[in-house]
């Protein structure tokens, strides 16, 4: 298997550009998926930089339904017309980010549905799309940001539009989130609770430890963040490739922590992984 950052909120390429956001193109025997599309077209013209060929996608997963994972779907008939799109079936509801006393709207466009019809394939409850590669649709959190609400009325956000991609290796599987909304430790039980009697091979994606994006605030305390990081050491997970809405605060505690474990995961970084 092979995991590539196609965009992220770093880079370690000049050449690349770096946005808050994700998007991971992963290569595996059975397919190719393009795991969340970032803001905008930039994971686009990242592949084309780096030499991937993103019209042999046959299969997009969104995580969620927020602009900085969804966003970039709006170009992707630009390159690939066939690839099923799935997403959760709260996914293209309206999402938006409280600063202040304003709401701004981070949601999808309205086009969407229009735009992809009958390729979207909206997830109700788990799939298996090929051999071993899982999307698990997780139901509502109490895990509540203060800052991000949903729906017409603007109410506070559970993430009932939140899935994650589990996917088979022979070492155990590999876990993909988008902002772990859900918390990551609890969406990393999920997983080990559906895959009895396998380890966790490796977690790709954000764990949502920032607060204000554009400050780098911290969302969490730093106590709060080392209970994560110690009950995260205590699971049988091998390594952990963090990036996005970690935050570089956030990834520094968690670094003490989980030392060699914890890798960051930025724009152009590529993984390699046995299967």
């Amino acid at each position: 298997m092979k995991i590539t950052a196609l965009l992220e909120n770093t880079k370690q390429n000049n050449n690349l550009t770096a946005k808050h956001g994700l998007s991971v193109y992963i290569e595996t025997e059975q397919m190719n998926i393009i795991f969340d599309t970032g803001p905008d077209k930039s994971y686009i013209k990242n592949a084309q930089t780096m030499g991937i060929d993103l019209s042999k996608a046959h299969t997009i997963i969104i995580s969620h339904g927020h602009s900085d994972h969804i966003g970039g779907l709006s170009y992707l008939n630009h390159i690939n017309k066939h690839a099923k799109i799935y997403l959760s079936q709260y996914a293209l509801d309206p999402h938006w980010l409280k600063l202040g006393m304003y709401y701004h709207n981070v949601g999808a466009k309205d086009s969407i549905k229009k735009v992809y019809g009958n390729r979207l394939c909206f997830v109700q409850k788990d799939i298996e799309i090929a051999k071993g590669i899982h999307i698990i649709a997780l139901n509502p959190t109490n895990e509540y940001t203060k800052n991000l609400y949903k729906g017409s009325n603007k109410e506070l956000d559970n993430f009932n539009h939140e899935i994650m991609l589990v996917i088979e290796s022979e070492e155990g599987i590999v876990l993909f989130t988008g902002c772990s909304h859900h918390g990551i430790v609890n969406m990393a039980k999920i997983a080990l609770e559906k895959f009895p009697n396998k380890n966790i091979e490796a977690i790709v994606g954000g764990f949502h430890l920032i607060g204000i994006p554009i400050v780098n605030t911290l969302g969490k305390t730093k106590e709060e963040i080392d209970i994560i990081g110690n009950e995260l050491n205590e699971m049988p997970i091998h390594s952990m490739y963090s990036c996005h809405c970690t935050g570089s605060k956030g990834y520094k505690i968690l670094k003490n922590i989980l030392k060699e474990k914890l890798q960051p995961f930025p724009t152009g970084k590529k993984i390699i992984l046995n299967k």
